[in-house]
């Protein structure tokens, strides 16, 4: 077996941390963050690059690479949709979101299915796109970080998503109990424009000690959420 498949089916180091390494990253998350500063657009994020079949991956010295595939454990999923102002804002809350695709927070908020924004055409210079994009979160656990990364998935992976947690039906496995290679392949809207569309691949099951893990980090997940609703 080569050195890259054995590394690649590594559980994050979330997972396989000491019960004393544990209690003490998260006494140093309450410790730093305990004053709710952190929310879910604080997270480490990756998205899929424009025009491409690559993830754009943050990096601290390098800024956004691009990468191939990305490797880890989903530990939640959630619907939502954003609404910026601006093209390329950066890694900053938008201007109006929801977390279920129905409710919108923020400006204008309110109900997202009679939204203008979430109407298509409403994108300025986009044809048949809406200003306030859908999407689904994934909260990924991925190598040596304590805690989880948001991966973006835009509105023409989302059946790809849904079919995929299907498929963990079928193998009566839930999909945070499962190491999962996520890469993209090359598509084309009906204007030429090429994007790229997800593709899940289950590289492992987690032991039963890992998927413990992974279900106490999605608890975590969703109260670093749950900040974002009480603002």
């Amino acid at each position: 077996m080569s050195q890259e498949l054995v590394k690649s089916m590594e559980a994050p180091l979330a997972l396989t941390m000491s019960e004393e390494e544990q209690r003490e990253t998260m006494a140093a998350f309450a410790e730093n963050c305990g004053d709710g500063s952190i929310s879910e657009f604080t997270l480490p994020r990756i998205k899929v690059a424009n025009g491409m079949a690559q993830w754009l991956v943050e990096d601290v010295l390098e800024g956004e690479k691009p990468v191939p595939y990305i490797e880890g454990v989903i530990v939640y999923i959630h619907d939502s949709r954003t609404y910026y102002p601006t093209k390329n804002a950066g890694n900053v809350p938008p201007e109006c979101s929801s977390r279920d695709g129905v409710t919108g927070y923020g400006k204008p908020g309110g109900k997202c299915k009679e939204c203008p924004l979430a109407q298509w055409d409403s994108a300025e210079g986009e044809s048949n796109a809406q200003a306030c994009k859908q999407s689904k979160e994934l909260f990924m656990l991925i190598g040596d970080s304590v805690l989880p990364t948001r991966v973006s998935l835009p509105p023409t992976s989302l059946k790809a998503v849904e079919k995929f947690k299907l498929q963990m039906v079928t193998k009566r496995m839930q999909y945070r109990h499962c190491i999962v290679r996520l890469s993209l392949v090359k598509a084309q809207n009906k204007a030429g424009q090429t994007y790229g569309k997800a593709v899940f691949d289950v590289v492992r099951r987690l032991s039963e000690a890992e998927a413990k893990r992974s279900e106490d980090m999605q608890g975590f997940t969703k109260a670093i959420l749950a900040r974002q609703e009480q603002k």
